[in-house]
């Protein structure tokens, strides 16, 4: 399973979210699951680059079917999380 936290004690500045979700990214490209073509991996970089141009937080979970995961993220000012679920039904 893939799980990345990472925490601050201030707020994030723009810099530092594009750090954090540079990293997310390396490591699912890392895993080599193929899922960078899927609709819903470009639906979830979307959401990154809203959060990180904006800086306002997200929470929420993406299946990609087909594949038996689900990106499961929680950005907000203080922690970037991002992980992936499997599951059998997707």
């Amino acid at each position: 399973m893939f799980k990345d936290t990472f925490n601050t004690l201030s707020n994030m500045d723009i810099l530092t979210r594009t750090t954090k979700v540079v990293e997310i990214f390396k490591k699912l490209n890392g895993l080599n699951l193929g899922i960078s073509c899927f609709d819903e991996f470009i639906s979830f970089r979307k959401i990154c680059n809203t959060f990180i141009r904006d800086g306002i937080s997200v929470k929420g979970s993406i299946k990609v079917l087909g594949t038996k995961r689900i990106i499961c993220y929680d950005f907000n000012e203080k922690d970037v999380v991002c992980f992936l679920k499997y599951d059998d039904s997707v």
